[in-house]
């Protein structure tokens, strides 16, 4: 066991380097920085020499070999897979433990359609549906390893505190917590895929005039058809709709995960749930700020990526809140449900 949580802890710190390492190479514009897949211009290593740019630019005549952007794709796809040996070495791991069975699966079954994403991201050059998606399974994975570590935390079965019947009534607005920061995510996503992020540098919303060229039908009309998405299709009103929602967006998920850190730190009686909502209140005041940075800097390329990891650790985090309300749920109604140990909840 104790193996067995080593191994998903280094899986979990590498999935956070993946996730980072991801968006660094979406922001830097490296996306396509290899045509192929899974090599880069035929060979298992990017172009560096003038021999190998000079191969490189013959065998794909239309690319333009930047061996910067190629190097960045490369090593992003050598982590993601040194990534998905982890999630199979867990799941072989797990097939001998009592505890962590199903989530090792569904990480595994996860990480194989990360990988196709990955693959469709670079053969649909940057489709930004597909971009959103590949998104999404970067952060769903670091949430399932996060579940993970604490299923195979020491004494999963530990007393939990007396529970306040108000605490246990939180659960619907925990769960609307998720869907909202979900809904975040996927605007957040859609907005970096649109390369709409700098479009807006003012505050509270856009430039004079934004209100007449918004349009919702705009900022979710899919583009399609196109032989390559890099830097964007769609027209600077759509893009410009996209930004704005991306900020109603913030203020509401804002709003409704603040709500859920004062009341579960009002009314939780055990340790564990109060430093959850703690760190939940912290992550989200650190993502409010690096988004504002974001918009006043024009899109800072470190600033971008701390949001981007930010974000994905916000909803990990958050998924540990909603399993701990949970467990202590299911302790009012006398079911025997594992909890999260104070010295062990990350």
């Amino acid at each position: 066991m104790r193996r067995a949580r080593w191994l998903v802890t280094a899986t979990l710190v590498l999935a956070l380097a993946v996730i980072a390492l991801g968006a660094y190479t979406r922001l830097t514009d490296a996306g396509l920085g290899c045509p192929d897949w899974p090599g880069c211009y035929g060979r298992l290593t990017p172009p560096a020499h003038a021999t190998h740019i000079a191969e490189a630019q013959a065998r794909f005549p239309g690319a333009e070999v930047d061996p910067f952007k190629a190097r960045n794709e490369m090593v992003h796809r050598y982590l993601a897979g040194l990534l998905g040996l982890c999630v199979l070495a867990i799941f072989v791991v797990s097939r001998r433990l009592s505890r962590g069975r199903g989530l090792a699966a569904t990480l595994l079954a996860l990480v194989v359609f990360q990988a196709a994403l990955g693959m469709w991201t670079v053969t649909m050059n940057l489709m930004p549906v597909v971009v959103v998606a590949h998104l999404f399974g970067g952060f769903a994975l670091l949430s399932l390893l996060a579940l993970l570590r604490v299923e195979l935390s020491p004494d999963p079965l530990a007393p939990l505190p007396p529970v306040e019947p108000r605490l246990v009534r939180l659960l619907p607005l925990a769960w609307l917590a998720f869907a909202v920061l979900l809904a975040q995510i996927a605007l957040g996503g859609w907005t970096s895929a649109n390369y709409a992020a700098a479009v807006c540098a003012q505050l509270p919303w856009c430039e004079g005039g934004w209100s007449q060229q918004f349009s919702l039908r705009a900022a979710f009309s899919l583009p399609l058809g196109h032989e390559s998405y890099e830097f964007g299709v769609l027209p600077y009103d759509a893009r410009m709709s996209i930004h704005v929602l991306h900020r109603i967006g913030a203020l509401i998920a804002t709003g409704v995960l603040a709500s859920l850190v004062l009341l579960c730190w009002r009314h939780a009686l055990g340790a564990c749930l109060r430093r959850l909502a703690v760190r939940v209140g912290a992550l989200l005041a650190l993502q409010v700020t690096l988004g504002l940075i974001n918009v006043l800097a024009q899109v800072p390329l470190f600033n971008a990526v701390a949001h981007n990891l930010t974000a994905a650790c916000l909803l990990a985090t958050l998924v540990l809140l909603i399993r701990q309300l949970h467990a202590s749920a299911g302790q009012r109604r006398g079911v025997p449900r594992p909890t999260l140990p104070a010295h062990a909840a990350a």
